[in-house]
């Protein structure tokens, strides 16, 4: 039977239209008799609820102006300023200015709501709490009423340490200016220990006021047993040094001296006891104490003031409950009323919908459980209204759109957004096929991790946009040099996966090749080229690995060893777990060196010359580590582990406080060299670093000018703003700046013009092939033009010819060092080293 076109099916909306206007009139005048009761039943309570409100409002404005008075006094408590006292006579007058409109409610009699008496008894305590709090902000105003102990901690406490710091000064002065007496140092660092064990104590003191300072309470602390631990190791060396001093091996000052230590250390002390016991006897803060016996019992009355009046209030509102539940009770007669002619209408429309919608929809249902049969060919019901048939319509786009959306999540869930590239997911099942493909033919599949260089650099100074479109790239190029079985995938960051199932050693290499040189390849972007690397690690199948979380570990481990050694790309190695486990003892021993010296580490310098005279005018310190068991540690893998591990900032402290030492030593002995100290691009986030140099040219007597500190392009790249404020700082105190191995990074001279350096080393990959390479000798001459333009110093490194110096000094720079001139060696050849070469240069 023919159904007819939707355009002539009835309507439900027509329907429903009938049946609604039918229940809506019955349901109007049924409502309209049940609004005029209710109205006459509630227009009585109204004024009396309105007023319910203002009162309520008003307690709840003077409670939440308590609140902020409670908080404003207790950071005054804390850390006294004027807002906070400001802050506190401003909510109290906000209470007091509520509490006026309650009292002038004139409607509390005629409502029923007696409130005179518990608002009169909140006006009187409110008034007692503002007067005791305003005479608290004014007393407390005074320091020595708020701690009635600092008065004797200023007379007594004060005089005795500052007799003592003043005489183990004057001590360590005379020690320090004896010159040839064998017990002098020995005896400084005596006097020292002293003087710090005495800091110490006096540091243990502060913390015990800071302590007691918020407490009325009587506790004992760590801090006052290492006050007496302190006291008696002071006394215990004092005697020992009076030993030094009847067998008169001290000066005249020292002797003097101690006696008054000794004196006022035992007087210190006593005193530190009377004042605990003054501690147990009085109220540590006046303030504290006042808001105890004053102020708190005044709060708790406003407060019992503020329940009175809500008792009160609800005690009314019940009262106005009890009339309104009278009246709801037959309202809801009524309604019970109006409930059951609802039901009767529901039941009327249930008929109209089981026989027009519901069952026409079921219908539907049982014919749309078979999924897999196409819309078109579905039986329609012959009976039904215009909306159901556009139901059906509407069923069968939401069916093909959701389709689409499911295969469209399915691939988002396996593949990486932004290169288009399988994600991590993918890969291990395509590798779990490529090894079963292996194990089923007998033949070889691998695995290659790749990793790009340089990539950070990109993403750090051009922006994630470039860095984006770069992995981009790079992503094409992986494909294009891929066979069709094989599979390329993104695992995060700068990091590639490529699974290639039944694959040679030929087709291996060749792989491996296509993929250096694609990877390596120049990219053009913005006008720029940029260059990137790739440290590649590759395990194969089943030689290395016979599952996918394996190969996927052997071939991290086989990058990793890459990147170490600078290769393009590593074959895991079963020996390769062991470096790893070898590369953690060594960092092991690197730690504990670094905590306990025990002289592994050595600095050796290498001579640097001016060109105009042939003179040494400095001297570059290079680190080495002599390892008991290894022998010699490259540097470059000592400062790669103490980034990775967080110690190369106690690594930088080590090199200059022994670099500035040995500088000292040749500005004592007429040597006119500077010191120059590598920092690493980890050291210029540390904002410490001027102070900590500030402190050592200081202890040791080397003028700032005599050291240079030397930072790479991509060091300050990293993060130039704040590099800039950590430069500027060494700046201002005098200390030289040199942008070493320039022409390696990203930056230019246009840039650098804006830091404020002093001097720019030229990277020997460009000095050492410039007689052989007529673009690194333009780059040479150009980098020298343009550094003496901004006023800057250039140093040439990796000088290894004489023709190579001889250029140098044609093309204008002003210093060179290098193999010709001298290698890097230790502190005692140096001097013989610079001896010798005067003494040759002299003979000229």
């Amino acid at each position: 039977m023919d159904r007819p076109p939707p355009q002539q099916q009835p309507s439900l909306r027509t329907r429903y239209l009938i049946v609604s206007a039918v229940i809506a009139v019955v349901l109007l005048a049924s409502t309209l008799a049940s609004s005029l009761y209710v109205s006459r039943v509630t227009s009585k309570g109204t004024e009396a609820l309105q007023l319910r409100d203002s009162v309520t409002q008003i307690i709840g404005q003077v409670r939440r102006a308590l609140w902020r008075v409670n908080a404003s006094l207790d950071k005054l408590l804390i850390s006294p300023r004027p807002e906070d006292r400001q802050a506190i006579r401003q909510h109290l007058d906000e209470a007091t200015e509520q509490l006026e409109r309650l009292w002038q409610i004139a409607a509390f009699s005629e409502a029923g709501l007696e409130l005179q008496r518990p608002a009169a008894a909140l006006r009187r305590d409110l008034g007692g709490l503002r007067h005791d709090l305003l005479e608290l902000m004014q007393l407390s105003q005074d320091p020595n009423w708020v701690y009635p102990m600092l008065p004797y901690i200023n007379r007594v406490l004060l005089e005795s340490n500052s007799e003592f710091e003043t005489a183990v000064t004057l001590a360590l002065q005379e020690v320090a200016n004896e010159d040839g007496d064998s017990y002098a140092s020995g005896l400084y660092r005596q006097l020292a220990q002293i003087r710090d064990m005495w800091r110490r104590q006096i540091l243990d003191f502060r913390a015990i006021l800071i302590r007691f300072a918020g407490l009325n309470r009587i506790e004992r602390i760590a801090q006052e047993q290492n006050i007496d631990l302190l006291h008696n190791e002071i006394l215990q060396r004092l005697t020992a040094l009076e030993k030094l001093k009847d067998a008169g091996q001290l000066g005249m000052e020292t002797e003097e001296a101690l006696p008054v230590m000794r004196y006022r250390a035992i007087k210190w002390y006593q005193d530190f006891q009377d004042l605990k016991k003054l501690r147990e006897a009085k109220v540590w803060r006046a303030d504290a104490h006042y808001i105890a016996q004053f102020i708190q019992p005044k709060q708790l009355a406003v407060e019992d003031d503020l329940t009175a009046i809500d008792q009160a209030l609800l005690a009314w509102s019940s009262r106005n409950t009890a009339r309104v539940e009278a009246a709801a009770g037959q309202v809801n007669l009524e309604l019970w009323g109006f409930t059951v002619i609802a039901l009767g209408f529901v039941g009327l429309v249930y008929l109209m919908l089981s026989r027009s919608v519901l069952g026409p929809i079921a219908r539907i249902a049982e014919s749309f459980s078979d999924g897999d049969a196409p819309t078109e060919q579905l039986p329609l019901p012959t009976r039904g209204s215009r909306e159901i048939h556009r139901l059906i319509d509407a069923f069968n786009a939401m069916r093909r759109q959701i389709r689409h959306r499911q295969l469209a999540l399915e691939h988002q869930a396996l593949h990486d957004t932004l290169t288009g590239l399988p994600n991590r997911a993918l890969l291990h099942d395509r590798l779990e096929q490529a090894i079963r493909l292996a194990q089923r033919h007998d033949s070889q599949s691998a695995l290659f991790l790749i990793d790009l260089d340089r990539f950070k650099e990109i993403n750090d100074s051009l922006g994630h946009g470039v860095g984006d479109q770069v992995l981009q790239i790079i992503a094409q190029r992986l494909q294009a040099c891929l066979r069709k079985m094989d599979t390329v995938a993104r695992l995060g960051g700068d990091e590639f996966a490529i699974a290639c199932p039944d694959i040679d050693g030929e087709q291996l290499d060749t792989l491996l090749e296509k993929i250096t040189a694609q990877i390596t390849q120049a990219i053009c972007l913005n006008n720029q080229n940029l260059y990137v690397g790739a440290s590649i690690g590759v395990a194969l199948c089943p030689e290395h690995g016979r599952d996918a979380d394996t190969l996927l570990q052997h071939a991290d481990i086989a990058m990793y060893s890459a990147k170490r050694g600078r290769q393009d790309y590593a074959f895991f190695d079963p020996g390769m777990i062991r470096m790893d486990v070898d590369n953690l003892a060594l960092l092991g021993d690197l730690r504990q060196e670094l905590l306990t010296p025990s002289g592994q580490f050595q600095l050796h310098y290498q001579p640097q010359i001016r060109l105009l005279d042939q003179q040494p005018f400095g001297a570059e310190a290079l680190l080495r580590w002599r390892h008991p068991q290894r022998g010699w540690v490259s540097p470059e893998q000592v400062v790669q582990m103490a980034e990775h591990a967080g110690l190369i900032a106690d690594l930088t402290r080590w090199v200059l406080g022994q670099a500035i030492r040995d500088a000292a030593t040749w500005q004592r002995a007429q040597l006119s060299l500077q010191i120059s100290v590598n920092l690493s691009a980890w050291n210029l986030q540390d904002p410490h670093l001027p102070t900590q140099v500030e402190r050592l040219l200081g202890e040791n007597g080397l003028a700032a000018k005599r050291l240079t500190l030397e930072i790479t392009e991509s060091a300050v790249m990293q993060d130039p703003a704040h590099a800039r404020q950590v430069l500027e700082a060494l700046s201002h105190m005098g200390v030289n700046l040199s942008i070493d191995d320039y022409g390696t990074g990203l930056s230019s001279l246009a840039y650098l013009k804006m830091l404020p350096v002093n001097e720019l080393k030229i990277d020997k990959s460009f000095v050492m092939d410039m007689l052989d390479d007529e673009d690194d000798a333009i780059i040479v001459r150009s980098t020298i033009d343009l550094a003496h333009n901004l006023r800057l110093r250039v140093i040439a490194e990796g000088v290894e010819q004489a023709e190579g110096l001889e250029c140098l000094q044609l093309s204008g720079c002003d210093g060179a060092q290098g193999y010709h001139i001298a290698r890097p060696m230790p502190l005692a050849a140096l001097h013989t080293w610079y001896q010798e070469h005067e003494a040759v240069r002299s003979a000229r």
